[in-house]
């Protein structure tokens, strides 16, 4: 009835029932078309700012947030104090980090895995996140200044360009080589 024993994980226990029983003669058609979704979901590179409950996805910032940005500011939430200056390093995987003592580690999010790498990070700017996610609370426990919710942040700031990241207000300010207070 399916092609492969994991096809049954794409079906509501409902649908597993009607199966056993030989009444839902399109299950075919319903796995195929859940594993196209699944498989178009799995190839995002934009992830959401904010699921909600009911499945919606909001991928803007804030706007608070947006009406305080300048083309040398960005402004995200607050959620690990302090001030830092350093340069960035975009990491999109974990396993395949460069990151150097110091630098400033943005990325779309983090997880576990990603922990050693606040060992060596100076800041840390998260496109999304909030207070009480991994990165968040990891920064915390490191001490090191961080800023989440900052919208396509891995786009907007280049490799080794020099940035402020100050912790408590909220703001990665883009600084010239001359600007710095170092």
């Amino acid at each position: 009835m399916i092609d492969e024993k994991t096809d049954m994980f794409h079906l509501y226990l409902d649908e597993l029932d009607s199966l056993a029983i030989d009444e839902l003669p399109d299950c075919k058609d319903i796995i195929s078309e859940r594993k196209a979704t699944m498989k178009k979901e799995s190839d995002r590179t934009h992830l959401p700012r904010v699921i909600a409950s009911n499945g919606f996805a909001y991928f803007g910032g804030s706007v608070v947030s947006t009406n305080l940005e300048s083309d040398k500011v960005l402004c995200g939430e607050p959620v690990s104090p302090g001030v830092y200056e350093g340069r960035v390093r975009i990491v999109h995987e974990p396993s395949k980090a460069n990151l150097c003592q110091g630098e400033v580690l943005v990325c779309h999010g983090t997880d576990p895995s990603w922990t050693p790498l606040f060992l060596s990070a100076g800041a840390l700017v998260m496109e999304v996140g909030g207070l009480m996610t991994h990165g968040s609370v990891v920064a915390r426990e490191y001490g090191i200044p961080a800023v989440v919710g900052l919208e396509k942040v891995t786009e907007r700031l280049s490799e080794g360009q020099m940035v402020r990241v100050d912790g408590s207000n909220g703001t990665v300010e883009m600084i010239d080589e001359g600007d710095s207070s170092d």
